[in-house]
Protein backbone atom coordinates (compact mmCIF):
# COMPACT_ATOMS: atom_id res chain seq x y z
CA UNK A 1 0.00 0.00 0.00
CA UNK A 2 2.74 2.37 0.92
CA UNK A 3 4.66 1.87 -2.42
CA UNK A 4 1.46 2.69 -4.48
CA UNK A 5 0.94 5.68 -2.72
CA UNK A 6 4.14 6.78 -3.20
CA UNK A 7 3.83 6.01 -6.75
CA UNK A 8 0.64 7.83 -6.88
CA UNK A 9 2.18 10.48 -5.73
CA UNK A 10 5.24 10.26 -8.26
CA UNK A 11 2.50 10.30 -10.79
CA UNK A 12 0.59 13.27 -9.33
CA UNK A 13 3.71 14.71 -9.32
CA UNK A 14 4.71 14.47 -12.35
CA UNK A 15 1.34 16.23 -13.74
CA UNK A 16 1.22 19.10 -11.70
CA UNK A 17 5.49 19.75 -12.76
CA UNK A 18 4.41 19.50 -16.62
CA UNK A 19 1.44 21.47 -16.08
CA UNK A 20 3.36 23.99 -14.51
CA UNK A 21 6.18 24.21 -16.50
CA UNK A 22 4.28 24.63 -19.65
CA UNK A 23 2.31 27.60 -18.20
CA UNK A 24 4.82 29.44 -16.81
CA UNK A 25 7.13 28.88 -20.10
CA UNK A 26 4.55 30.42 -22.21
CA UNK A 27 3.72 33.39 -19.63
CA UNK A 28 7.88 34.10 -19.54
CA UNK A 29 7.90 33.72 -23.52
CA UNK A 30 10.42 30.71 -22.80
CA UNK A 31 8.52 28.30 -24.45
CA UNK A 32 7.57 29.01 -28.60
CA UNK A 33 4.16 28.86 -29.83
CA UNK A 34 5.36 26.95 -32.73
CA UNK A 35 8.49 26.99 -34.46
CA UNK A 36 9.78 30.38 -34.67
CA UNK A 37 10.02 31.81 -38.46
CA UNK A 38 7.73 29.27 -39.54
CA UNK A 39 4.34 28.82 -37.67
CA UNK A 40 3.81 30.80 -34.07
CA UNK A 41 0.11 31.02 -32.97
CA UNK A 42 0.07 34.68 -31.46
CA UNK A 43 -1.06 35.84 -27.97
CA UNK A 44 -4.43 36.69 -26.29
CA UNK A 45 -4.18 41.03 -26.09
CA UNK A 46 -7.74 40.84 -24.36
CA UNK A 47 -7.79 41.59 -20.43
CA UNK A 48 -7.95 38.91 -18.40
CA UNK A 49 -10.14 39.89 -15.53
CA UNK A 50 -10.18 37.83 -11.98
CA UNK A 51 -13.94 37.96 -12.08
CA UNK A 52 -13.64 35.97 -15.61
CA UNK A 53 -10.91 33.56 -13.85
CA UNK A 54 -13.64 32.74 -11.16
CA UNK A 55 -16.42 32.12 -13.14
CA UNK A 56 -14.21 29.24 -15.33
CA UNK A 57 -12.76 28.38 -11.88
CA UNK A 58 -16.61 27.78 -10.56
CA UNK A 59 -17.12 25.41 -13.64
CA UNK A 60 -14.56 23.70 -13.51
CA UNK A 61 -14.65 22.89 -9.70
CA UNK A 62 -18.24 21.74 -10.30
CA UNK A 63 -17.53 19.63 -13.10
CA UNK A 64 -14.39 18.08 -11.37
CA UNK A 65 -17.05 17.16 -8.31
CA UNK A 66 -19.43 15.61 -10.40
CA UNK A 67 -16.81 13.40 -12.49
CA UNK A 68 -14.87 12.55 -9.45
CA UNK A 69 -18.38 11.17 -7.83
CA UNK A 70 -19.28 9.41 -10.68
CA UNK A 71 -15.82 7.62 -10.52
CA UNK A 72 -15.97 6.63 -7.23
CA UNK A 73 -19.67 5.60 -8.25
CA UNK A 74 -18.82 2.91 -10.81
CA UNK A 75 -15.66 1.79 -8.48
CA UNK A 76 -18.09 0.86 -5.72
CA UNK A 77 -20.33 -1.84 -8.01
CA UNK A 78 -21.16 -1.87 -11.56
CA UNK A 79 -24.50 0.17 -11.87
CA UNK A 80 -27.27 -1.56 -14.17
CA UNK A 81 -27.45 -0.17 -17.44
CA UNK A 82 -29.86 2.19 -16.96
CA UNK A 83 -27.85 3.00 -14.06
CA UNK A 84 -25.02 3.41 -16.63
CA UNK A 85 -26.79 5.43 -19.36
CA UNK A 86 -28.24 7.56 -16.58
CA UNK A 87 -24.22 8.89 -15.25
CA UNK A 88 -22.88 8.65 -18.70
CA UNK A 89 -25.76 11.26 -19.76
CA UNK A 90 -25.06 13.49 -16.63
CA UNK A 91 -21.27 13.14 -17.70
CA UNK A 92 -22.28 14.28 -21.11
CA UNK A 93 -24.45 17.55 -20.05
CA UNK A 94 -22.20 18.71 -17.36
CA UNK A 95 -19.36 18.65 -20.23
CA UNK A 96 -21.51 20.89 -21.47
CA UNK A 97 -21.87 22.90 -19.07
CA UNK A 98 -18.16 23.28 -17.90
CA UNK A 99 -17.41 24.11 -21.71
CA UNK A 100 -19.31 26.91 -21.70
CA UNK A 101 -18.33 28.21 -18.16
CA UNK A 102 -14.39 27.84 -19.39
CA UNK A 103 -15.07 29.82 -22.05
CA UNK A 104 -17.21 32.60 -20.65
CA UNK A 105 -14.04 32.95 -18.51
CA UNK A 106 -11.59 33.67 -21.32
CA UNK A 107 -10.22 37.42 -21.41
CA UNK A 108 -12.22 39.84 -23.13
CA UNK A 109 -13.11 39.77 -26.59
CA UNK A 110 -12.19 35.88 -26.50
CA UNK A 111 -14.69 33.89 -24.71
CA UNK A 112 -18.63 33.84 -26.18
CA UNK A 113 -17.59 36.50 -28.33
CA UNK A 114 -16.39 34.16 -30.79
CA UNK A 115 -19.26 32.18 -30.64
CA UNK A 116 -20.99 34.85 -33.19
CA UNK A 117 -17.43 36.45 -34.80
CA UNK A 118 -15.40 33.41 -35.50
CA UNK A 119 -18.01 32.47 -38.32
CA UNK A 120 -17.73 35.79 -39.93
CA UNK A 121 -14.10 36.31 -40.85
CA UNK A 122 -13.37 34.36 -43.94
CA UNK A 123 -9.68 33.56 -42.88
CA UNK A 124 -11.35 31.28 -40.10
CA UNK A 125 -13.82 29.10 -41.97
CA UNK A 126 -15.57 31.04 -44.75
CA UNK A 127 -18.57 28.54 -44.93
CA UNK A 128 -21.24 31.13 -43.30
CA UNK A 129 -19.50 34.04 -45.99
CA UNK A 130 -20.04 31.39 -49.18
CA UNK A 131 -23.64 30.26 -48.29
CA UNK A 132 -24.88 33.90 -46.92
CA UNK A 133 -23.65 35.32 -50.78
CA UNK A 134 -23.56 32.67 -53.28
CA UNK A 135 -25.70 30.10 -52.04
CA UNK A 136 -28.77 31.70 -50.17
CA UNK A 137 -30.83 32.55 -53.23
CA UNK A 138 -30.63 29.02 -54.60
CA UNK A 139 -28.68 26.17 -52.47
CA UNK A 140 -29.40 23.47 -54.73
CA UNK A 141 -28.58 24.77 -57.85
CA UNK A 142 -25.19 25.92 -55.81
CA UNK A 143 -24.63 22.92 -54.37
CA UNK A 144 -25.27 20.73 -57.48
CA UNK A 145 -22.54 23.44 -59.17
CA UNK A 146 -20.40 22.73 -56.40
CA UNK A 147 -17.38 20.36 -58.41
CA UNK A 148 -17.13 23.49 -60.81
CA UNK A 149 -16.93 25.85 -58.38
CA UNK A 150 -14.80 24.13 -56.43
CA UNK A 151 -11.77 23.89 -59.00
CA UNK A 152 -11.45 27.96 -58.80
CA UNK A 153 -11.40 27.76 -54.87
CA UNK A 154 -7.49 27.55 -54.28
CA UNK A 155 -6.23 26.65 -50.80
CA UNK A 156 -8.81 28.27 -49.01
CA UNK A 157 -11.40 26.63 -46.24
CA UNK A 158 -13.92 26.03 -48.81
CA UNK A 159 -11.50 25.07 -51.54
CA UNK A 160 -9.92 22.18 -49.61
CA UNK A 161 -13.10 20.88 -48.04
CA UNK A 162 -16.13 19.14 -49.33
CA UNK A 163 -19.41 21.61 -48.72
CA UNK A 164 -20.60 19.57 -45.74
CA UNK A 165 -20.49 22.78 -43.87
CA UNK A 166 -21.76 25.10 -46.76
CA UNK A 167 -24.88 22.87 -46.89
CA UNK A 168 -25.07 23.23 -43.26
CA UNK A 169 -25.20 26.96 -42.96
CA UNK A 170 -27.53 27.02 -45.70
CA UNK A 171 -30.08 24.84 -44.06
CA UNK A 172 -30.06 27.12 -41.07
CA UNK A 173 -30.19 30.37 -43.02
CA UNK A 174 -33.34 28.58 -44.65
CA UNK A 175 -34.59 27.73 -41.29
CA UNK A 176 -34.05 31.35 -39.83
CA UNK A 177 -35.09 32.74 -43.09
CA UNK A 178 -38.75 30.64 -42.87
CA UNK A 179 -39.52 30.27 -39.27
CA UNK A 180 -38.85 34.32 -38.20
CA UNK A 181 -39.89 32.75 -34.15
CA UNK A 182 -37.61 30.75 -33.93
CA UNK A 183 -34.72 33.32 -35.41
CA UNK A 184 -36.35 35.94 -32.34
CA UNK A 185 -36.10 33.41 -29.67
CA UNK A 186 -32.38 32.40 -30.79
CA UNK A 187 -31.40 35.88 -30.54
CA UNK A 188 -33.12 36.53 -27.31
CA UNK A 189 -31.45 33.53 -25.96
CA UNK A 190 -28.55 35.45 -26.89
CA UNK A 191 -25.15 35.34 -24.29
CA UNK A 192 -24.56 39.50 -24.08
CA UNK A 193 -20.80 38.81 -24.94
CA UNK A 194 -21.73 37.32 -28.22
CA UNK A 195 -24.18 40.13 -28.86
CA UNK A 196 -21.56 42.45 -28.42
CA UNK A 197 -19.00 41.15 -30.92
CA UNK A 198 -21.91 41.11 -33.40
CA UNK A 199 -21.82 44.98 -32.48
CA UNK A 200 -18.62 45.68 -32.25
CA UNK A 201 -17.85 43.33 -35.77
CA UNK A 202 -20.04 46.25 -37.33
CA UNK A 203 -18.77 48.98 -35.66
CA UNK A 204 -15.25 48.26 -36.41
CA UNK A 205 -16.24 48.58 -40.44
CA UNK A 206 -16.59 44.55 -40.81
CA UNK A 207 -19.47 42.54 -41.79
CA UNK A 208 -22.82 43.96 -40.74
CA UNK A 209 -24.68 40.73 -39.76
CA UNK A 210 -28.74 41.24 -40.29
CA UNK A 211 -30.61 39.43 -36.87
CA UNK A 212 -31.79 36.69 -38.49
CA UNK A 213 -27.89 35.30 -40.08
CA UNK A 214 -26.90 36.07 -36.43
CA UNK A 215 -29.63 33.20 -35.08
CA UNK A 216 -28.53 31.11 -37.52
CA UNK A 217 -25.06 31.43 -36.56
CA UNK A 218 -25.26 31.20 -32.68
CA UNK A 219 -27.08 28.27 -33.75
CA UNK A 220 -24.36 26.92 -35.00
CA UNK A 221 -22.17 27.09 -32.19
CA UNK A 222 -24.71 25.95 -29.99
CA UNK A 223 -24.38 22.67 -31.90
CA UNK A 224 -20.67 22.66 -32.08
CA UNK A 225 -20.46 22.58 -28.45
CA UNK A 226 -22.74 20.09 -28.27
CA UNK A 227 -21.15 18.22 -30.58
CA UNK A 228 -17.91 18.65 -29.02
CA UNK A 229 -18.92 17.58 -25.11
CA UNK A 230 -21.54 14.83 -26.63
CA UNK A 231 -18.10 13.25 -27.68
CA UNK A 232 -18.80 11.87 -23.99
CA UNK A 233 -21.19 9.22 -25.24
CA UNK A 234 -19.52 7.44 -28.35
CA UNK A 235 -15.70 7.90 -26.17
CA UNK A 236 -17.19 6.03 -23.47
CA UNK A 237 -18.84 3.21 -25.79
CA UNK A 238 -15.46 2.48 -27.43
CA UNK A 239 -13.41 2.12 -24.44
CA UNK A 240 -16.57 0.10 -22.80
CA UNK A 241 -16.43 -2.80 -25.70
CA UNK A 242 -12.92 -3.70 -24.06
CA UNK A 243 -13.10 -1.96 -20.47
CA UNK A 244 -14.51 -1.91 -17.57
CA UNK A 245 -17.23 0.52 -16.42
CA UNK A 246 -14.93 2.59 -14.06
CA UNK A 247 -12.21 2.63 -17.06
CA UNK A 248 -14.41 3.69 -19.54
CA UNK A 249 -16.00 6.55 -17.36
CA UNK A 250 -12.29 7.46 -16.41
CA UNK A 251 -11.94 7.66 -20.12
CA UNK A 252 -14.34 9.86 -20.79
CA UNK A 253 -14.66 12.12 -18.06
CA UNK A 254 -11.42 13.60 -19.25
CA UNK A 255 -12.49 14.49 -22.70
CA UNK A 256 -14.59 17.45 -22.05
CA UNK A 257 -11.58 19.74 -20.04
CA UNK A 258 -8.81 18.91 -22.69
CA UNK A 259 -7.39 22.15 -24.10
CA UNK A 260 -7.58 21.62 -28.03
CA UNK A 261 -11.76 21.43 -27.65
CA UNK A 262 -12.25 24.67 -25.77
CA UNK A 263 -9.37 26.43 -27.30
CA UNK A 264 -10.68 26.06 -30.80
CA UNK A 265 -14.59 26.28 -30.44
CA UNK A 266 -16.79 27.17 -32.36
CA UNK A 267 -14.72 26.68 -35.18
CA UNK A 268 -16.11 23.20 -37.13
CA UNK A 269 -13.03 21.12 -36.48
CA UNK A 270 -14.30 20.39 -32.66
CA UNK A 271 -17.24 18.94 -34.01
CA UNK A 272 -15.63 16.20 -35.97
CA UNK A 273 -14.64 13.88 -33.00
CA UNK A 274 -18.06 13.46 -32.02
CA UNK A 275 -18.07 11.37 -35.76
CA UNK A 276 -15.21 9.50 -35.90
CA UNK A 277 -15.59 8.25 -32.16
CA UNK A 278 -18.96 7.47 -33.22
CA UNK A 279 -17.40 5.75 -36.21
CA UNK A 280 -15.03 3.86 -34.34
CA UNK A 281 -17.10 2.42 -31.25
CA UNK A 282 -19.81 1.18 -33.94
CA UNK A 283 -17.05 -0.67 -35.78
CA UNK A 284 -15.21 -2.11 -32.58
CA UNK A 285 -19.11 -3.31 -31.46
CA UNK A 286 -19.89 -4.26 -34.42
CA UNK A 287 -16.83 -6.94 -34.69
CA UNK A 288 -17.49 -7.90 -31.10
CA UNK A 289 -20.71 -9.16 -32.02
CA UNK A 290 -19.57 -11.02 -35.51
CA UNK A 291 -16.61 -12.16 -33.70
CA UNK A 292 -19.02 -13.90 -31.39
CA UNK A 293 -20.76 -17.35 -32.34
CA UNK A 294 -23.69 -16.76 -30.07
CA UNK A 295 -24.00 -12.85 -30.67
CA UNK A 296 -23.37 -12.95 -34.29
CA UNK A 297 -26.36 -11.60 -36.40
CA UNK A 298 -27.89 -9.10 -38.41
CA UNK A 299 -27.38 -6.55 -35.25
CA UNK A 300 -23.40 -6.76 -36.04
CA UNK A 301 -24.07 -6.20 -40.05
CA UNK A 302 -25.97 -3.05 -39.33
CA UNK A 303 -23.80 -1.49 -36.55
CA UNK A 304 -20.43 -2.33 -39.15
CA UNK A 305 -22.49 -0.21 -41.52
CA UNK A 306 -23.80 2.68 -39.50
CA UNK A 307 -19.93 3.01 -38.84
CA UNK A 308 -19.85 3.67 -42.37
CA UNK A 309 -22.34 5.94 -42.67
CA UNK A 310 -20.57 7.82 -40.01
CA UNK A 311 -17.79 7.73 -41.78
CA UNK A 312 -19.86 8.82 -45.24
CA UNK A 313 -21.13 11.99 -43.02
CA UNK A 314 -17.89 12.76 -41.85
CA UNK A 315 -16.13 13.16 -45.27
CA UNK A 316 -18.52 15.59 -46.54
CA UNK A 317 -17.06 17.77 -44.02
CA UNK A 318 -13.67 16.98 -44.48
CA UNK A 319 -10.91 14.94 -46.01
CA UNK A 320 -9.50 14.27 -42.59
CA UNK A 321 -11.88 11.20 -42.00
CA UNK A 322 -9.72 9.38 -44.51
CA UNK A 323 -7.38 8.68 -42.00
CA UNK A 324 -10.25 8.16 -39.79
CA UNK A 325 -11.30 4.91 -41.85
CA UNK A 326 -8.25 3.61 -42.24
CA UNK A 327 -8.37 3.81 -38.23
CA UNK A 328 -11.96 1.72 -38.76
CA UNK A 329 -10.58 -0.70 -41.10
CA UNK A 330 -7.76 -1.76 -38.58
CA UNK A 331 -10.12 -1.97 -36.00
CA UNK A 332 -11.96 -4.25 -37.72
CA UNK A 333 -8.54 -6.40 -39.01
CA UNK A 334 -7.97 -6.70 -35.40
CA UNK A 335 -10.75 -9.07 -34.14
CA UNK A 336 -9.91 -11.57 -32.62
CA UNK A 337 -11.26 -14.88 -32.44
CA UNK A 338 -12.82 -13.77 -36.47
CA UNK A 339 -11.76 -15.01 -39.22
CA UNK A 340 -10.19 -13.07 -42.51
CA UNK A 341 -13.23 -13.97 -44.42
CA UNK A 342 -15.37 -12.26 -41.73
CA UNK A 343 -12.82 -9.54 -41.02
CA UNK A 344 -13.09 -8.29 -44.95
CA UNK A 345 -16.64 -8.81 -44.94
CA UNK A 346 -16.86 -6.54 -42.18
CA UNK A 347 -15.02 -3.87 -44.11
CA UNK A 348 -17.11 -4.29 -46.90
CA UNK A 349 -20.11 -3.76 -45.03
CA UNK A 350 -18.26 -0.20 -43.23
CA UNK A 351 -17.98 0.46 -47.56
CA UNK A 352 -21.27 -0.18 -47.99
CA UNK A 353 -22.61 2.55 -45.63
CA UNK A 354 -19.72 5.10 -46.62
CA UNK A 355 -21.06 4.71 -50.16
CA UNK A 356 -24.53 4.59 -49.46
CA UNK A 357 -24.25 7.65 -47.69
CA UNK A 358 -22.49 9.26 -50.02
CA UNK A 359 -24.35 8.59 -52.68
CA UNK A 360 -27.53 10.03 -50.90
CA UNK A 361 -26.00 13.33 -50.01
CA UNK A 362 -25.21 13.34 -54.00
CA UNK A 363 -28.92 12.57 -54.45
CA UNK A 364 -29.69 14.91 -51.96
CA UNK A 365 -27.27 18.19 -52.94
CA UNK A 366 -26.66 17.53 -56.51
CA UNK A 367 -23.29 17.84 -55.22
CA UNK A 368 -20.72 14.99 -57.13
CA UNK A 369 -18.66 13.91 -54.52
CA UNK A 370 -15.61 11.94 -56.07
CA UNK A 371 -15.10 15.17 -58.25
CA UNK A 372 -14.94 17.53 -55.19
CA UNK A 373 -12.77 15.62 -53.54
CA UNK A 374 -10.18 14.88 -56.07
CA UNK A 375 -10.31 18.90 -56.35
CA UNK A 376 -10.04 18.90 -51.91
CA UNK A 377 -7.32 16.76 -52.92
CA UNK A 378 -5.46 19.04 -55.23
CA UNK A 379 -6.03 21.84 -52.96
CA UNK A 380 -4.25 20.68 -49.87
CA UNK A 381 -1.17 19.53 -51.52
CA UNK A 382 -0.51 22.80 -52.02
CA UNK A 383 -1.08 23.88 -48.72
CA UNK A 384 2.35 24.35 -47.46
CA UNK A 385 3.87 25.83 -50.81
CA UNK A 386 6.05 27.81 -50.32
CA UNK A 387 5.36 28.03 -46.34
CA UNK A 388 8.79 27.21 -45.81
CA UNK A 389 7.89 24.79 -42.60
CA UNK A 390 10.94 22.18 -42.38
CA UNK A 391 10.00 18.56 -41.90
CA UNK A 392 12.25 17.09 -39.58
CA UNK A 393 10.69 19.71 -36.75
CA UNK A 394 7.34 19.16 -37.16
CA UNK A 395 7.43 15.49 -36.84
CA UNK A 396 8.79 16.12 -33.53
CA UNK A 397 6.90 19.47 -32.00
CA UNK A 398 3.35 17.95 -34.11
CA UNK A 399 3.85 15.10 -31.30
CA UNK A 400 4.31 17.29 -28.35
CA UNK A 401 1.44 19.92 -29.60
CA UNK A 402 -0.71 16.82 -29.47
CA UNK A 403 0.15 15.86 -25.81
CA UNK A 404 -0.66 19.48 -24.82
CA UNK A 405 -3.83 19.35 -26.97
CA UNK A 406 -5.00 16.34 -25.11
CA UNK A 407 -4.07 17.66 -21.73
CA UNK A 408 -0.82 16.74 -20.10
CA UNK A 409 -2.39 15.06 -16.82
CA UNK A 410 -4.02 12.65 -19.20
CA UNK A 411 -1.05 11.61 -21.43
CA UNK A 412 1.02 10.61 -18.61
CA UNK A 413 -1.68 8.18 -17.35
CA UNK A 414 -2.07 7.37 -21.29
CA UNK A 415 1.54 6.32 -21.22
CA UNK A 416 1.58 4.60 -18.22
CA UNK A 417 -1.00 2.31 -19.21
CA UNK A 418 1.53 1.73 -22.07
CA UNK A 419 4.24 0.85 -19.76
CA UNK A 420 2.25 -1.67 -17.19
CA UNK A 421 -1.23 -3.21 -19.34
CA UNK A 422 -0.13 -2.74 -22.73
CA UNK A 423 -2.18 -5.85 -23.69
CA UNK A 424 -4.60 -4.35 -21.67
CA UNK A 425 -4.88 -0.70 -23.89
CA UNK A 426 -8.10 -0.98 -25.96
CA UNK A 427 -7.49 -1.72 -29.77
CA UNK A 428 -8.31 1.34 -31.50
CA UNK A 429 -5.98 3.12 -29.42
CA UNK A 430 -3.18 0.94 -31.26
CA UNK A 431 -4.89 1.25 -34.60
CA UNK A 432 -5.12 5.09 -34.11
CA UNK A 433 -1.39 5.35 -33.17
CA UNK A 434 -0.57 3.59 -35.97
CA UNK A 435 -2.90 5.71 -38.37
CA UNK A 436 -1.38 8.85 -36.60
CA UNK A 437 2.43 8.13 -36.95
CA UNK A 438 1.60 7.10 -40.60
CA UNK A 439 0.00 10.92 -41.03
CA UNK A 440 2.78 12.89 -39.41
CA UNK A 441 5.61 10.57 -41.11
CA UNK A 442 4.11 11.56 -44.44
CA UNK A 443 4.79 15.07 -44.03
CA UNK A 444 1.27 16.08 -45.09
CA UNK A 445 1.07 17.87 -42.13
CA UNK A 446 3.18 20.25 -40.50
CA UNK A 447 1.73 22.38 -37.54
CA UNK A 448 -1.86 22.94 -36.37
CA UNK A 449 -1.91 19.64 -35.15
CA UNK A 450 -4.28 20.76 -32.11
CA UNK A 451 -6.85 21.77 -34.32
CA UNK A 452 -6.63 19.32 -37.62
CA UNK A 453 -5.85 16.23 -35.41
CA UNK A 454 -8.35 16.76 -32.67
CA UNK A 455 -10.72 13.58 -34.47
CA UNK A 456 -8.07 11.22 -33.89
CA UNK A 457 -8.08 11.91 -29.85
CA UNK A 458 -10.88 9.65 -28.69
CA UNK A 459 -9.38 6.54 -29.60
CA UNK A 460 -6.47 7.91 -27.39
CA UNK A 461 -8.36 8.65 -24.79
CA UNK A 462 -8.93 4.94 -24.20
CA UNK A 463 -5.63 4.26 -22.90
CA UNK A 464 -6.43 7.31 -19.83
CA UNK A 465 -9.04 4.92 -18.37
CA UNK A 466 -6.71 2.00 -18.51
CA UNK A 467 -3.82 3.74 -16.73
CA UNK A 468 -5.96 5.00 -14.28
CA UNK A 469 -7.67 1.97 -13.15
CA UNK A 470 -4.46 -0.17 -13.57
CA UNK A 471 -2.77 2.16 -11.42
CA UNK A 472 -5.24 2.07 -8.39
CA UNK A 473 -5.87 5.97 -8.67
CA UNK A 474 -8.38 6.18 -6.18
CA UNK A 475 -10.93 9.58 -6.17
CA UNK A 476 -8.29 12.03 -4.75
CA UNK A 477 -5.97 11.51 -7.66
CA UNK A 478 -9.09 11.62 -9.96
CA UNK A 479 -9.86 15.47 -8.24
CA UNK A 480 -6.36 16.33 -8.53
CA UNK A 481 -5.71 14.95 -12.28
CA UNK A 482 -8.73 16.55 -13.53
CA UNK A 483 -8.39 19.74 -11.63
CA UNK A 484 -4.62 20.26 -13.31
CA UNK A 485 -6.01 19.21 -16.56
CA UNK A 486 -8.91 22.45 -16.06
CA UNK A 487 -5.98 24.29 -14.95
CA UNK A 488 -4.15 23.80 -18.11
CA UNK A 489 -7.28 25.23 -20.47
CA UNK A 490 -7.68 27.68 -18.96
CA UNK A 491 -4.36 29.00 -18.22
CA UNK A 492 -3.72 28.43 -21.82
CA UNK A 493 -6.98 30.15 -22.79
CA UNK A 494 -5.49 33.41 -20.95
CA UNK A 495 -2.52 33.37 -22.94
CA UNK A 496 -3.25 31.83 -26.91
CA UNK A 497 -4.95 33.25 -29.32
CA UNK A 498 -5.87 30.57 -31.68
CA UNK A 499 -9.71 31.17 -33.63
CA UNK A 500 -9.72 34.59 -34.95
CA UNK A 501 -7.34 35.28 -37.90
CA UNK A 502 -3.78 36.32 -37.64
CA UNK A 503 -3.88 40.15 -38.80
Amino acid sequence: MFAMTRRLDFILGTSAVLVAGLLCGLYSGDLPMGVEGEWTWPRVRGRQSITSLLIAAVGVAAYVAYATLGYWRFGRSTPGRRGEVGWVAGLACAGVAVQVFIQAGAPDGYGLTKWGTVHCYPDCTGYYEVAAIEARANPRAFLADYSRWIKTQGVTHPGTHPPGLVAGFSGLLALVDAFPTVAKALNAAMPPSTIKGFDDLAARGGMAVPPADRAAIYLTSLITLLACAGTIVPLYLLARESATPRAAWASAMFWPLAPALILFQPLPDTMFPFLSATALALTAWSSRRLADPIARGRRGWVLATASGAALGIGMMFTLAFLPVGLIAALVALSTRPATWSLRLRMIVAIGVGFLGLAGMFWLATGAEPMTIWWWNLQHNSQFYHGAGRSYSTWVMVNLIETAVAAGLPAVVWGALALLAAPRGVPRAFWCALIVMALVNLSGRTMGEVARLWMLFLPPLFTAVGVGVTRMKAGTQAILVTLALVGLQTVGLQAMIQLVYPLF
